[in-house]
């Protein structure tokens, strides 16, 4: 009788440790859809992007965005890490690499296209992709709901200019 109530104890104590809150993993909302203000995609881009979890402070998140503007088709791609302090912060770092696709249509009938400062010069080519680098600050809750981000880019091509992107967008 004592071995099966040793037994029955010791795994009620499994279930109890089972049930503590502590060890249960939050669900954190990792989609984002947003609108960005002079940031890679020129003028403005609509974006969406994933959050993946590396760690409990690391996040890596990849970014896809349209724009257009003068007959030319933007897309910006991007890779962001985000750095916090838990699993479970609103704020981080935000830091990243990516780069710009710009593709012109027929009606577009310009070399130079001028976005933020910086110049785009196609020279008979049919795609023209600067690399952009990012640092800023991200607000976004693991719940979900209103997100934003501020950074400054610097971008490298034919030339190089430094430019900052403001986003505003939903999270779900």
């Amino acid at each position: 009788m004592k071995p099966l109530l040793t037994v029955l104890l010791f795994m009620l104590g499994f279930k109890a440790i089972a049930q503590d809150s502590t060890l249960i993993k939050p669900y954190i909302k990792k989609n984002s859809i947003y609108a960005e203000l002079l940031g890679n995609g020129g003028v403005y881009s609509i974006n969406y992007d994933r959050i993946f979890q590396l760690s409990k402070q690391v996040k890596i998140v990849p970014r896809l965005g349209f724009s257009t503007l003068d007959d030319v088709l933007i897309f910006p791609l991007e890779v962001n890490l985000l750095l916090s302090k838990s699993n479970t912060s609103k704020n981080f770092f935000e830091t990243g690499i990516g780069l710009t696709i710009l593709k012109p249509l027929n009606g577009f009938s310009g070399q130079l296209l001028t976005i933020n400062g910086y110049d785009y010069n196609f020279d008979g080519r049919a795609v023209n992709t600067p690399v952009m680098i990012r640092a800023g600050f991200r607000h976004q809750k693991p719940t979900g709901g209103l997100m934003y981000r501020t950074g400054a880019l610097l971008i490298t091509g034919n030339e190089t200019i430094l430019t900052v992107g403001i986003g505003l967008g939903y999270t779900f």
